[in-house]
């Protein structure tokens, strides 16, 4: 497969803040994208929960604009405007018409850098906050997700939920909501991006108009990536028993990074995966099976995660590892072929979809500093063979695993599987 990269321009403004486009020929539209180097791994044990209640107050009113104005300004012009809290940033998103590109600067400049954080406000907000972590607290792969989290980084800030804890939500106050702004809304710490219908030199000149008055600032310093592992079962009458099984793997700043997403490709991307033919195909033990990665700048996890009837859980654990560990010794050509081909479709629509392709921008510039394209990462991809895929899960099969499961563990025995398929020491 060929792709041809579209032309990406960066300027850095002179408050440091990074500005990114690409120009899509044939749209009409543009998505813009503003990125913060700041989420739930950059806060305080004691604010947990303080990026993504930042987020959900950004829109409840500055000082130009009520709750309500700030989203009819967008949607009277057609457009959309989301926002969203993750571990390593935070990300506020619009997609309008690409005449209408300067309001949506100026909006989302207003949001982020001059919410005045209203009192009635901020507790109307923390209830709906508290029911959202009600809801999740009723969904056992949210459950089980949040263990896992615990487990693999456990007393730091990255195995703390991007949501917070109820007590911590209750804590937050107006005072931490500005501190947090002043702090982070900086032109060092913000990417700005925009891809469709745009012209760089005219969008710089509007992102300037609207985010040149930020102060430089700094990118605070974080505290690095620490993998544990280990095992927790949390007991719960459900019908089905989540599971997250995991690995350390190396973060998305290491080369070796783009091997293990492969292997997680290889091993539970689609219907013909080995996972997926191993645990429902030909067994019929799980609805659904899947493997994939999440990886920070400075570390990550290969995860397989499934839902299962307790019954049926021992034999899940028991096939699931045989297929990964039978894939560190053996790795079948039509496997290889397709997760190859699975990953350069992704990449392939990645430049068809401008909202995927602006994250894609502004992730890369706040994680590596520099765009890498999509035809430098299908070099990559092409040039990864059976033995290094062999090598990178033979590597992270020597790692502790981390294992999380919530729900009933039925007559399993998960430790001593651990134990046996990979030789590793699992604390019950």
């Amino acid at each position: 497969m060929l792709i041809t990269d579209p032309e990406v321009r960066t300027t850095t403004l002179p408050n440091g803040l990074r500005v990114a486009t690409a120009a899509m020929p044939g749209f009409r539209t543009v998505a813009i994208g503003a990125w913060l180097r700041v989420g739930s791994r950059d806060e305080p044990a004691e604010l947990n929960g303080l990026s993504h209640f930042y987020e959900h107050m950004a829109f409840k009113g500055t000082a130009l604009r009520d709750a309500r104005a700030i989203t009819l300004e967008i949607e009277r012009l057609g457009g959309s405007i989301n926002a969203y809290t993750a571990k390593d940033h935070t990300a506020c998103e619009t997609l309008m018409l690409a005449a209408h590109a300067d309001t949506a600067l100026a909006v989302m400049a207003d949001v982020l850098s001059r919410s005045v954080f209203p009192p009635d406000e901020i507790e109307r907000e923390r209830q709906v906050i508290l029911q959202e972590l009600g809801d999740a607290a009723d969904d056992p792969e949210s459950v089980a997700q949040d263990v896992f989290d615990a487990l693999a980084f456990p007393r730091q800030a990255l195995g703390r939920p991007i949501l917070g804890r109820p007590r911590n939500v209750r804590r937050i106050g107006r005072e931490h909501l500005l501190d947090h702004q002043h702090r982070h809304c900086t032109g060092a710490n913000l990417v700005v991006t925009a891809v469709g219908a745009v012209e760089h030199e005219a969008f710089v000149a509007m992102v300037h108009a609207h985010f040149g008055g930020l102060p430089r600032g700094d990118r605070p310093a974080r505290v690095a990536a620490r993998y544990v592992g280990g095992f927790r079962h949390l007991d719960d009458d459900t019908e089905q028993t989540s599971v997250v099984l995991g690995w350390p793997v190396p973060g998305r700043a290491d080369p070796r990074h783009a091997v293990h997403e492969l292997a997680a490709e290889l091993l539970g991307g689609g219907m013909s995966s080995p996972l997926f033919q191993s645990v429902r195909e030909q067994r019929g033990l799980a609805y659904q099976i899947d493997a994939w990665t999440d990886g920070l700048e400075d570390g990550g996890v290969l995860q397989v995660t499934a839902g299962v009837s307790p019954r049926n859980l021992r034999e899940l654990l028991k096939v699931g590892l045989d297929v990964v560990v039978g894939a560190a010794a053996r790795i079948d050509a039509d496997d290889l072929e397709r997760s190859r081909n699975q990953q350069a479709m992704r990449l392939a629509r990645s430049l068809e979809r401008p909202a995927a392709f602006a994250e894609w921008l502004g992730r890369d510039l706040l994680m590596h500093d520099r765009v890498v394209l999509p035809g430098e990462r299908l070099a990559q991809l092409q040039a990864i063979d059976e033995a290094a895929l062999r090598v990178a899960l033979t590597d992270m099969l020597a790692q502790r695993p981390t294992l999380a499961l919530a729900g009933r563990l039925g007559r399993a025995d998960p430790p001593a599987l651990l134990r046996e398929a990979l030789g590793a020491v699992v604390p019950a």
